[in-house]
């Protein structure tokens, strides 16, 4: 009973699309099969009898088939080492009616299949075929290697034309490199339809590595085997016969005879090594196992030159996200750290502009209409992983009219709470693409009768292509993903070390202001009280000494909340003589603090611009920190001196233990309160050093620490007036 391909008489794309290849019913005539099951004979091709000159029975022993001289036993040990070899095909030469023949036997389904084609020409030697694997584990890139591999198989085979085509995205293809004969017109950078190679094919290019038809006008040889048996599963066989659409296809390309082999990457397929001859062309099996041992040693290559690409992206985005980090870490906002490094992300991202988002915030790196960048930052954007848009297609309806030529992007959420995110684009890409024909099928009658039919002409045909930007590939997602991660891990540090600022300064201010509090209402009521006039000084002096220490905390609370966010501390610069202020100030002190000693030296007059109320703040600050900190009935000593420059250093010192060294690096940094060094100050929030450093840094200056013993110093240097 045959199996033989059933032929759909009206076809559509999706007939095409489910047509069962790998169970034809049939192989090519250039060979023959036998297919055994537990050791006895299931199907046979129907040319065994005339090869062979043996008559199969079903069922029959594998013992009881008649085969000359030792070809039984050669196929036998052939068929034990196929089921060892978990479905790779074993081969060996044998000899029929005095000529040489090959064997290939593999085992798949619980069939073990015995295939035999008889060898038309004798094999050449294939001595460079170390040096061709050599040429390519050292070539340096993609096109070198696909050239190396082309060129190597034509010389092994004999083919007119040799083409490496690789896969795109969209399961199209591409010729990147090509070896042929003179006469014939060159294909390459020509491009060929997803539909040429269906779902089905694809799949059995990764099953079957190689296929082989080497008379493309070949009369199919039906298998005989049990009428209700399943059909033969001939996915590895090597003369399995090959879909009617596909001989047609060949046909009208003008092709005798044709092979390809696959290049499989990372269990994928990659692409093919695509092999015509204008007339027939048997190569031999063996040679056909060099060239499929060549695709493999081309796989490896093609991944190690992938794998060093992502390397480099991969060491380009971790220095970036380095980079980040720390911007993220001291900048005042997101939005500024990122886009400081928008060329970074630019480059890692392979993207055209850069669109950030933070709360109301939206910038742009390029020159984006703001409206647009508003649009594209509030379209949409689903998921809490990378999303992409690769064509205006991909957009909301009521965008695509505003896009322009920025149609691709890339959208990486960072910053959930206050909805931060980087939107990467691309621009359109128009481009002219030479397809290998007219990419359509069309329903016409062909050999087979009326079906879809491939294409006739193979000519270049032009496409204009344009709404879409270059697709986003599976490195540019992974790319996008680690910064998406990091930006999120920073983000929620940065965010949980201003919420652990502000709970520690809502805990300090609630603290502090306690004990003025109390004070202030203690003396009110005692005021209400009171009939002695005598006491009403006192105790209004002590309200006074409370509500100047409750505006203190407030002030340096106001302070810091306007250098947090950025805003300036100083407010009307003008010319202003340091000396007059440093005089003015340690007079206040004095008459505030009767027993506290302070020495001030100067040296004349020290002309500066700057705010006054600022810089006597500044100055007030120190001098009350060594006051504070210093050993107790010890002077503190101020010094106001010129510099080298024309500018001025201001200089408060007092006896103390040096401060240690992690302390010392934290100092002007905010919350870091004087009672980890001493009981002297436990009214202070641990802001003032820091709203120092920032008026100092406003107008100019410089503030340190340095210890000479036995004094604790604290300075700032001020230049001098510009005119």
């Amino acid at each position: 009973m045959t199996h033989e391909p059933s032929i759909v008489p009206f076809p559509t794309l999706q007939s095409c699309a489910e047509e069962p290849i790998h169970i034809p019913g049939s192989i090519q005539p250039h060979g023959l099969l036998i297919a055994l099951r537990e050791g006895r004979v299931a199907a046979w091709s129907d040319n065994v009898p005339a090869l062979l000159g043996i008559q199969p029975t079903l069922g029959m022993p594998w013992q009881n088939v008649s085969l000359p001289g030792t070809v039984h036993g050669e196929l036998s040990m052939l068929a034990d080492e196929a089921a060892l070899t978990l479905g790779m095909p074993a081969f060996c030469e044998i000899e029929l009616g005095g000529k040489a023949h090959d064997a290939v036997v593999h085992v798949h389904d619980h069939h073990t299949l015995i295939e035999i084609e008889p060898r038309t020409q004798p094999l050449s030697p294939l001595s460079s075929q170390a040096r061709v694997y050599d040429r390519i584990r050292r070539a340096g890139s993609l096109e070198a290697v696909l050239q190396v591999a082309v060129d190597a198989i034509r010389t092994w085979t004999g083919f007119d034309r040799v083409m490496a085509y690789r896969f795109r995205h969209d399961d199209s293809g591409e010729v990147q490199a090509e070896a042929k004969v003179d006469t014939l017109s060159s294909y390459l950078g020509l491009r060929y339809p997803a539909s040429d190679i269906p779902a089905q094919a694809r799949r059995l290019y990764l099953l079957n590595t190689l296929r082989l038809i080497p008379h493309v006008s070949y009369r199919a040889v039906p298998l005989i085997g049990h009428p209700q048996a399943p059909p033969l599963d001939l996915t590895h066989s090597v003369l399995r016969s090959v879909s009617p659409i596909h001989v047609e296809y060949l046909h009208n390309m003008g092709v005798g005879a044709s092979m390809s082999v696959s290049i499989v990457l990372n269990d994928k397929l990659w692409g093919l090594i695509a092999c015509h001859h204008m007339s027939s062309l048997q190569v031999p099996y063996p040679v056909r196992s060099d060239c499929d041992v060549l695709a493999n040693i081309l796989s490896s290559a093609i991944g190690t030159i992938e794998a060093r690409e992502l390397a480099r992206g991969q060491a380009q985005t971790a220095s970036l996200i380095a980079q980040l980090a720390g911007d993220l870490t001291i900048a005042d906002d997101a939005i500024s750290a990122l886009l400081a490094q928008s060329a970074g992300l630019r480059d890692v991202l392979r993207a055209d502009a850069v669109i950030l988002v933070q709360q109301s915030k939206v910038v742009s790196d390029a020159a984006l209409p703001q409206d647009l960048a508003v649009a594209i930052a509030t379209t949409p954007w689903t998921g809490d992983m990378p999303a992409l848009r690769n064509c205006r297609g991909d957009w909301p309806e009521p965008l695509r009219h505003m896009l322009g030529q920025w149609v691709g992007a890339m959208c990486v959420p960072f910053d959930a709470s206050n909805g931060g995110l980087l939107i990467a684009l691309r621009k359109e890409q128009k481009e002219t693409v030479r397809w290998a024909g007219q990419p359509d099928k069309v329903v016409a009658r062909g050999p087979n009768g009326p079906r879809l039919t491939p294409r006739g002409s193979f000519s270049e045909w032009r496409e204009q292509v344009a709404d879409c930007a270059e697709p986003w590939s599976e490195m540019d997602e992974r790319f996008g993903k680690q910064i998406m991660l990091e930006l999120q891990r920073t983000t929620a540090a940065r965010q949980a070390d201003i919420e652990a600022a502000r709970r520690n300064l809502l805990a300090m201010l609630s603290h502090d202001l306690r004990d003025p509090l109390q004070a202030i209402q203690m003396v009110a009521g005692v005021l209400k009280r009171e009939p002695d006039p005598s006491q009403t000084g006192r105790l209004g002096a002590r309200l006074d000494a409370s509500s100047g220490r409750m505006h203190r905390l407030i002030t340096q609370v106001l302070d810091f909340s306007r250098a947090d966010v950025g805003m300036p501390l100083h407010g009307d610069l003008r010319e202003l003589d340091m000396e007059a202020l440093l005089h003015d100030l340690v007079e206040e002190v004095r008459m505030g603090h009767p027993g506290f000693e302070i020495v001030a030296s100067t040296s004349g007059p020290a002309a500066v611009v700057g705010d006054p109320i600022r810089l006597a703040q500044a100055m007030s600050n120190l001098i009350a920190n060594a006051r504070n900190y210093g050993a107790p009935g010890r002077p503190v000593t101020l010094s106001l001196a010129p510099t080298d420059d024309g500018g001025h250093r201001f200089a408060v010192a007092n006896e103390a233990e040096e401060i240690p060294a992690a302390m010392a690096a934290e100092l002007f940094e905010p919350f870091k309160r004087g009672q980890d060094r001493g009981a002297h100050n436990r009214s202070g929030l641990g802001l003032g050093l820091f709203i120092t450093r920032r008026i100092v840094e406003e107008h100019g200056g410089t503030l340190a620490y340095r210890y000479v013993h036995p004094n604790v110093i604290f300075e700032f240097t001020l230049g001098p007036p510009r005119h």
